[in-house]
């Protein structure tokens, strides 16, 4: 058995363990092309601005890997080898990479929306599946059987709207006259999820007297003492001049307002009601583009679906990094409940650019150098400048590398560093 071992572990080493990634570019309405590119390489084409930047083997958008001057798809290149690309371990309870990785920047508010847990994505995706409906079809919403928790850090001033505030708030937030007109009493975060039914599912022309009714509020908001009540009114305001006649204004006033620092991170769990508003930030995910939207966009929305799977009382999770010093530099990890990913800072300081440092991390990598330049060491070299991202194999478990700057590591969550 060790020489059968020792054969495959010899085979392996044949392969590049490590390569520099093209990446795919996403262009959305929302998108900030000026906010992507000092973090990410991205080409901008004809059409909306870009909002996203995917690091990863997801089939929609899959990077690809550049050997001596040739580019390979990721996906291709782990349905050859999944043992070599993933290791052994990942390659057995996964079969692809777990996680996705991304740039985003955003000019104006993402869509309303939640993502399902993995129960909810296997129903959804067999349904859709057995109905014939196209995975690319405009109004799919499952296009694949994974849960996508994720995790999003700022890489600038970052505005988000997670989670439903208290009853008591939202009640006072709304105000006698919407609450009234709305037949919303309050009592209970139980009508949170008929409230929502109730406002999302308006449209047309019936919307139209509520719309007048949230504006005039919002403008009695401006005037509050209260930052809360300005904060929330001023995005009231800022979505009712983007998206008219979209029920999804009045989120503002039933959902938490969140604005993050650079380095600052907000997990979200399955079934959380989400909008990033603005800003840069690192995203990490499991490998998954379910999404269920209820406002805020011109793509399919399914109201019905959101209001029977929305949490009413899990709350999105700020995170800080655990922070390990070195004379090196500081290591910041990122940790969240999915077993599926984890995100970890390296910051490396001018005084030991000079002197190799040995990573060590097991299952498949990426890495992308947001400041300065680093040359990485696994069984080959490759320089990684600002700007650039790599894809390390899961079989090399290992990395030395040398420089000055900051680069971010993306890996499997349940691993051991």
């Amino acid at each position: 058995m060790n020489e059968v071992n020792n054969t495959i572990d010899a085979e392996r080493r044949r392969f590049p363990c490590i390569g520099l990634l093209k990446n795919s570019a996403q262009q959305y309405e929302w998108g900030d092309t000026q906010g992507i590119i000092p973090f990410v390489e991205a080409e901008p084409g004809p059409g909306y601005p870009i909002g996203e930047v995917w690091m990863g083997s997801h089939e929609r958008a899959p990077s690809k890997v550049i050997f001596d001057d040739s580019e390979f798809a990721l996906n291709t290149l782990i349905k050859q080898d999944p043992a070599h690309w993933l290791g052994d371990n990942i390659y057995v309870k996964y079969d692809d990479l777990p996680f996705l990785f991304k740039v985003l920047a955003a000019a104006s508010p993402l869509s309303l929306q939640v993502h399902p847990n993995l129960e909810q994505a296997k129903i959804g995706f067999e349904r859709e599946e057995t109905a014939g409906i196209n995975r690319l079809a405009p109004n799919r919403t499952f296009k694949d059987p994974h849960h996508k928790p994720e995790l999003a850090v700022a890489l600038t001033s970052f505005q988000a709207m997670a989670g439903f505030r208290p009853i008591e708030e939202i009640c006072s937030l709304l105000g006698h006259s919407l609450c009234e007109s709305l037949d919303f009493k309050g009592k209970d975060r139980s009508e949170l999820r008929n409230l929502t039914k109730q406002l999302f599912c308006i449209r047309g022309k019936e919307y139209l007297a509520f719309e007048t009714e949230l504006n005039a509020r919002a403008k009695q908001l401006m005037h509050s003492e209260q930052k809360t009540a300005q904060d929330a009114a001023y995005w009231v305001l800022e979505l009712q001049s983007r998206y008219p006649g979209d029920p999804g204004q009045f989120a503002p006033l039933l959902l938490d307002l969140l604005e993050l620092e650079p380095g600052q991170g907000l997990f979200v769990p399955a079934g959380v009601i989400h909008s990033y508003l603005k800003g840069s930030v690192l995203e990490i995910m499991a490998c998954s583009d379910n999404v269920i939207r209820a406002g805020l966009t011109i793509k399919h929305i399914d109201v019905d679906l959101l209001c029977s799977i929305v949490e009413l009382e899990t709350k999105p999770v700020l995170l800080l990094p655990k922070y390990k010093r070195f004379d090196w530099g500081t290591l910041g990890i990122y940790r969240t409940p999915a077993k599926e990913f984890r995100l970890e800072s390296i910051e490396v300081n001018s005084s030991a650019s000079y002197s190799p440092i040995t990573i060590t991390c097991k299952g498949p990598k990426i890495l992308l150098c947001t400041e300065g330049s680093f040359r990485l060491h696994t069984r080959e070299q490759l320089e990684l400048a600002a700007r650039k991202s790599c894809f390390i194999a899961g079989s090399c478990e290992q990395i030395e590398l040398k420089g000055q700057g900051k680069l971010w590591l993306a890996a499997v969550g349940e691993m051991d560093t």
